[in-house]
């Protein structure tokens, strides 16, 4: 394990308005890492409320019954992370406080971090949510109440909802089959398993119930989902035909599995399958390409791409990348570069490789210095901002669809939203500098100006 120091300021998940009944148990919660993590903080937090005496959230630790940190460890950087969240949480914690940490990181290192931070109470894995929750009740056993009727998070399908009440992340997977060599998801995850389609359509239903316009459903691969015969496409049919939600968003889409039917589906239906492919391809060189273990090839990825831009020629393409993998020549970093250059990606992530303890291309050979990953892994991203100013301006002057957020993190004297080409939480925000629109409100705005990530515009 990494080294543990204090560094990190403190950032508790979304908390909606809050009552302040004394009775019922209090609930401090941080959700690190990524949105698959924080479905598995809403289902222990939904455990949770439903428990004999409820639950409440709470904005600041001290006010806590329970301390809840739900950790990545997928990179060591993620685990340094979570440590230091846990170190400086547990510097706050008072008399009588429970300090409870689950997650990837417990997965991971299990035994080793239960001897190392004698300040946890509980610790917990990625297995059934839940027992989590039985967890903190039975150290918390004394307290009694009831939460009541006005608790103003939404309930839906076990979990507490804790982003914003306009939009939510829903998982159809979990787990992973594939065997990329740099990734320890599968390990720490286990295999693929898909939830039942029923389910997925019934929570989605609640959903679009309560109030929520956007849901964004999330596996470490989507395309990879089936259960019975039920795939992907014919989940998303379901979700368009059963439910009233207005935006549906699809994250993860291994290219190994996007299918003509699955761009087809999206095309016929862009007024609510939002037009944006989030694709990871990782590289763009066959060389890199095998060494990874992503079972395609350069040509493969060439075809692909082809392929959706003729199906979904305005649609946004997002992907990942990574620089410095062992065996990475000069030769397929320019493979990479003019990849990125030919199919300008709307938004685009890349991050420097590094060894992780457990996976198999911590074995190989012919590592990279990683003064010369970071430096390409910048030169990426300078690629990247020149065209994604470009992609944004080329958007002024059109009207788009939006999401409206409410009042800019920036100023109160403009809104702020999101384009179907925008994902929340990763990508860039629109600003809206005229008119007027309450959050979760879905209407129609004239791009009037672009930056490097960011829009601007105007309610029309």
């Amino acid at each position: 394990m990494p080294s543990c120091t204090l560094s990190l300021e403190l950032s508790p998940i979304w908390v909606s308005p809050l009552i302040t009944q004394k009775d019922i148990m209090k609930i401090f919660a941080i959700s690190l890492g990524c949105a698959k993590n924080s479905i598995d903080t809403e289902l222990i937090l939904g455990a949770l409320y439903e428990a004999p005496g409820g639950m409440t959230l709470v904005h600041q630790p001290d006010e806590a019954d329970v301390i809840l940190v739900n950790t990545c460890g997928f990179l060591e950087s993620a685990v340094q992370e979570s440590i230091d969240a846990i170190l400086e949480i547990a510097q706050l914690k008072g008399q009588g406080q429970v300090l409870a940490v689950s997650g990837c990181m417990v997965q991971r290192y299990g035994e080793e971090l239960e001897r190392e931070l004698e300040e946890v109470d509980i610790f917990h894995g990625t297995e059934a949510p839940e027992q989590m929750a039985h967890k903190i009740l039975g150290r918390i056993s004394g307290l009694k109440g009831s939460a009541g009727s006005d608790f103003s998070c939404i309930n839906v399908a076990g979990r507490i909802i804790t982003t914003p009440p306009w939009r939510a992340y829903v998982k159809i997977s979990e787990g992973c089959s594939n065997h990329c060599t740099y990734c320890l998801i599968p390990a720490i995850r286990g295999k693929n398993r898909c939830r039942k389609p029923g389910d997925i359509v019934a929570e989605v239903g609640k959903l679009a119930d309560s109030g929520v316009r956007e849901v964004t459903l999330l596996a470490q691969d989507l395309t990879a989902y089936r259960h019975g015969e039920v795939d992907l496409e014919s989940l998303v049919n379901a979700l368009l035909e059963e439910t009233s939600i207005p935006w549906i968003r699809l994250l993860y889409l291994h290219p190994k599995g996007i299918s003509n039917r699955l761009l087809e589906l999206i095309a016929e239906n862009q007024q609510r399958v939002c037009p944006y492919l989030d694709v990871p391809v990782q590289y763009a060189s066959s060389n890199i390409l095998r060494r990874m273990g992503r079972e395609y090839d350069a040509a493969y990825l060439e075809k692909l791409f082809k392929n959706i831009r003729s199906v979904l020629p305005e649609a946004a393409l997002r992907t990942t990348v990574m620089t410095g993998f062992p065996g990475e020549t000069e030769d397929d970093f320019r493979k990479l570069l003019d990849f990125i250059q030919r199919w300008r990606f709307t938004h685009l992530g890349c991050f420097a490789y590094s060894d992780e303890e457990g996976c198999a291309a911590s074995r190989l050979g012919e590592k990279i210095d990683p003064e010369i990953a970071s430096a390409r892994k910048e030169q990426v991203m300078e690629l990247q901002a020149d065209i994604s100013a470009s992609v944004n301006k080329a958007l002024v002057g059109s009207v788009q669809k939006v999401l409206v957020e409410g009042i800019s993190e920036e100023t109160d004297l403009l809104l702020q939203a999101r384009t179907m080409f925008q994902a929340p939480e990763v990508d860039g925000i629109t600003y809206i500098a005229e008119g007027q629109a309450d959050a979760g409100d879905i209407v129609d705005a004239e791009i009037t100006d672009s930056h490097v990530y960011d829009l601007v515009a105007r309610i029309v």
